[in-house]
């Protein structure tokens, strides 16, 4: 099992990397068509997430299994909307993803969770004189697995609905973007087949963007 304090430590030393990187990671644009050609509605592009997590009892209360995994999220993402809310602190862009979904338990005989989500929204906070974006996501999916066999009263059947929700920091290159990201990834059948409480992990992850 993954020593909790310890998944606590990398959690800051990941924060702390993040801090350096927006604090470095911070050239202009060089023309305001640049930008908004970058960001123009329509524009698409395929990356992906690759990380680590772990889960915690959430809502407390219950003894779940502790799980560790590492898992990659290849996606697919186009613009909806162009830059909106121009001139504001809202000034930024609509993202629609399409991910897949695939995770593989570290410290047990690496069960997997292989999965689907295509309906994932993105809005990244744009600003022209910067080359970094907050962003924050929700969204959800599907997923077929075997972790059942180690948390069975957290799931009890195979196929598993997936919700995701989080935020991160986009540094932008010339040519795609790379990115820190936090994830809240939640595994359950909606109840469909007992015992199901669910699963929910923390997810750091390091993101690429071509």
């Amino acid at each position: 099992r993954l020593n909790p304090k310890g998944f606590y430590m990398h959690q800051k030393l990941f924060l702390w990397i993040v801090t350096v990187v927006v604090v470095i990671a911070n050239p202009v644009f060089a023309e305001d068509q640049r930008f908004s050609d970058r960001f123009a509605k329509g524009t698409s592009s395929f990356g992906g997430e690759l990380g680590l997590g772990h889960t915690f009892n959430l809502p407390p209360g219950k003894d779940r299994t502790s799980l560790s995994f590492a898992f990659i999220f290849p996606n697919w993402q186009k613009n909806l909307t162009g830059i909106i809310a121009p001139d504001s602190s809202f000034q930024g862009a609509l993202y629609w993803n399409v991910e897949a979904n695939l995770a593989l338990l570290t410290h047990r005989d690496h069960e997997y969770l292989a999965g689907f989500s295509p309906l994932i929204a993105e809005y990244k906070f744009l600003n022209p004189e910067r080359k970094w974006a907050p962003t924050i996501l929700v969204g959800a999916g599907f997923s077929m697995q075997d972790w059942e066999e180690v948390a069975h009263y957290e799931l009890g059947s195979e196929f598993q609905f997936l919700l995701h929700g989080g935020l991160g920091v986009e540094v932008f290159r010339e040519l795609g973007s790379y990115s820190f990201n936090y994830r809240l990834f939640h595994v359950s059948n909606a109840g469909f087949r007992k015992p199901n409480i669910g699963l929910n992990a923390h997810v750091l992850s390091l993101g690429l963007r071509f």
